[in-house]
């Protein structure tokens, strides 16, 4: 009975159990001026460590924002571009159709007032004819031989590519030149022989 009342944990008058053994694990903790050198040294080291991950956090959530900003209207210009592409393709046919030159007026200033307006949204629109093709920015519908234009060159434009603050937002559809077929020096233009005649079968 006596040797279970040692193991036993003695209460304080402030009624908290005083632990055996608790001077000794004190004097274990005092450590040599040297560790306590090291640890401090650690410790600083952990804190130049957090401070350098807070900034570098601090920076990627500013780099985030401002990319919010930037193209947080990316969407809505999306839904916007097929009504340029009406404008434009009203305003191209204009002529063929026999509009009258102050409808036509109507829609050109439309266009470019709803076009000045989205510019200062960063919206910019590519130029794409007569430029070499560009997969970054073109996206080629049709390849036609072409003489007189060097191979790869942007035709014409089926609808038109745009920019949003520099990162494309729609690439242009183009028609590209392509080289023309080549000619036999050898022979005149007419059909082509028959590839079974020459054969002997």
């Amino acid at each position: 009975m006596k040797d279970k009342e040692k193991d036993l944990p003695r209460e304080t008058p402030s009624g908290e159990p005083e632990l055996a053994g608790e001077e000794s694990a004190e004097e274990e903790r005092i450590s040599s001026p040297e560790e306590v050198a090291g640890e401090l040294k650690e410790l600083r080291n952990r804190l130049v460590y957090l401070a350098a991950e807070f900034d570098n956090y601090r920076k990627r959530v500013g780099r985030e924002k401002e990319t919010l900003v930037s193209f947080g209207n990316e969407r809505l210009l999306r839904a916007i571009l097929p009504f340029l592409d009406n404008l434009e393709r009203a305003m191209s046919q204009a002529g063929a159709s026999g509009l009258s030159e102050g409808l036509l007026a109507g829609v050109r200033l439309t266009h470019d007032q709803f076009l000045s307006e989205l510019r200062k949204f960063g919206l910019e629109q590519i130029s794409a004819e007569g430029e070499r093709f560009d997969p970054n920015l073109h996206e080629a519908i049709a390849q036609v031989p072409w003489e007189g234009k060097p191979e790869g060159t942007v035709l014409s434009e089926a609808s038109k590519g745009y920019l949003l603050n520099g990162r494309l937002l729609r690439p242009a559809q183009v028609t590209v030149a392509a080289a023309p077929p080549a000619r036999s020096p050898n022979r005149e233009d007419g059909p082509d022989p028959d590839p079974a005649a020459g054969r002997g079968d």
